[in-house]
């Protein structure tokens, strides 16, 4: 009986599982040289874990289902409730700030399509800690650096900014109602999918004069250098100079380039207190990158104390996407360094002691299944093997061995000792140690 996979998952056949470990070792190796730490939790918790702060649009697409404790839990949709109660539940123990990234499976029950499937792999980064907007920049440049990590830039990919205390001010100085401002929110959260047009019905269904339909559509537009404080509130003159100092900060590391001030950017609405922002590519052709934002209240809200934090996710199936468009991933290898080919039986056991030998610093792929040399040489090429070894009755004899480099052509003479202290010892400018 054939057994297809369930839909919106992927089979990792060898080639496939190349290009996520390639970017998963750019995530990790970049999360690390800005000091983040490795942390993961459980595939499993508690459902309500994610009714508690994650709005409408997460609980409804879980995995959910009852143990035989009768407890209800789900499979872990995203990670960042999962790093709050953790820092919830030892906050005064952990020294600040706190640095934390993981690579973590997730599962969504939602309509698989391009760029977007049922189970997926997300890498998160946060700093919590502080209300400093050094902690936003540099988390913002993390998401950078992955980027450039790949061979990236400005003209490929941007940062869209924003912040909510700023964006929610501004709002309601094109007079949007205060009850009319989270449809209103939702309504510019959901623009690039449906359209100016869609967009502005969408806001006279909402009871909005064109007066203010007008001035919100121009405010949508806005670059940060042209808004008038004095249209805004408190809490928007308090987001203003957030999102100034943040851009200071940001042109510190003199990444300005890559980032732009977007009003449209409404991520987030039960987690996000401050910053928000978004990865793009340019052409807009894929969904975000990544995205995330300031989040002051989600600790404290699972129990712990008030700790304040910034982070974001960035999925691997929209960034896969991205890099094979802009033909930025490698080119499939098994990264085998030697290849010993075996001309018969009597030769095996000298080439499994060859082998050995070499794999104290390399990757040595043997011959297992008995075919003849000329097979077992278009498989070496086959596999993308940098050197080729054949061994028949005469390496056995003499104990050398011809290393032919499949890359340059050039072939030279190794003799096989066991005796590490040999190794220094070339006979001849042909003849070396292995």
């Amino acid at each position: 009986m054939k057994i297809s996979p369930v839909k919106g998952t992927r089979d990792f056949y060898p080639e496939v599982k190349f290009n996520q470990d390639f970017i998963f070792k750019a995530w990790e190796k970049v999360s690390k040289k800005f000091g983040y730490e490795n942390f993961d939790g459980p595939l499993l918790e508690p459902a309500d874990l994610w009714r508690l702060k994650s709005g409408n649009e997460i609980p409804d697409q879980m995995y959910v289902f009852k143990d035989k404790g009768n407890r209800e839990v789900a499979i872990r949709p995203e990670l960042t409730p999962t790093l709050a109660r953790m820092v919830a539940a030892k906050s005064k123990g952990i020294a600040r700030p706190i640095k934390w990234y993981t690579i973590g499976r997730c599962w969504r029950y939602e309509r698989a399509q391009a760029g977007r499937l049922r189970e997926f792999w997300q890498l998160n980064v946060d700093c919590l800690g502080s209300e400093s907007m050094q902690l936003d920049a540099e988390v913002i440049v993390t998401a950078i650096e992955i980027m450039r990590n790949f061979g990236l830039n400005e003209k490929d990919f941007y940062i869209r900014l924003g912040n909510r205390q700023l964006i929610e001010s501004l709002i309601l100085s094109t007079g949007v109602k205060k009850e009319q401002l989270k449809d209103v929110s939702r309504l510019i959260d959901k623009l690039d999918k449906i359209g100016e047009e869609k967009f502005k019905l969408s806001l006279k269904d909402l009871k909005m004069s064109d007066s203010s339909i007008n001035k919100l559509w121009d405010m949508l537009k806005l670059k940060i250098e042209k808004i008038d404080d004095k249209s805004l509130d408190a809490k928007g003159k308090e987001g203003l100079s957030k999102i100034k100092e943040l851009l200071k900060y940001i042109k510190f590391y003199g990444l300005e380039k890559y980032v732009e001030f977007d009003p449209s950017i409404m991520r987030g609405f039960d987690y996000y207190t401050s910053t928000v922002f978004e990865v793009f590519d340019r052409s807009k052709k894929f969904r975000a990158i990544a995205g995330g934002g300031r989040y002051d209240n989600l600790v404290k809200d699972f129990g712990g104390d008030e700790v304040s934090g910034v982070g974001y996710g960035m999925g691997d199936v929209v960034l896969e996407l991205f890099l094979k468009e802009k033909n930025k991933l490698p080119e499939y290898s098994k990264n085998v360094d030697y290849f010993i080919g075996v001309m018969d039986e009597k030769a095996l056991e000298f080439a499994l002691q060859t082998a050995t030998k070499l794999r104290e610093e390399n990757n040595v792929e043997v011959e297992l299944i008995g075919r003849n040399l000329s097979k077992q040489m278009k498989y070496a090429k086959k596999i993308g093997a940098k050197k080729l070894i054949i061994i028949g009755d005469d390496e056995v004899k003499t104990k050398k061995v011809k290393v032919k480099d499949l890359e340059k052509g050039k072939e030279e003479v190794f003799v096989i000792s066991q005796d590490k202290t040999n190794n220094k010892k070339a006979k001849t400018w042909k003849e070396k140690y292995l």
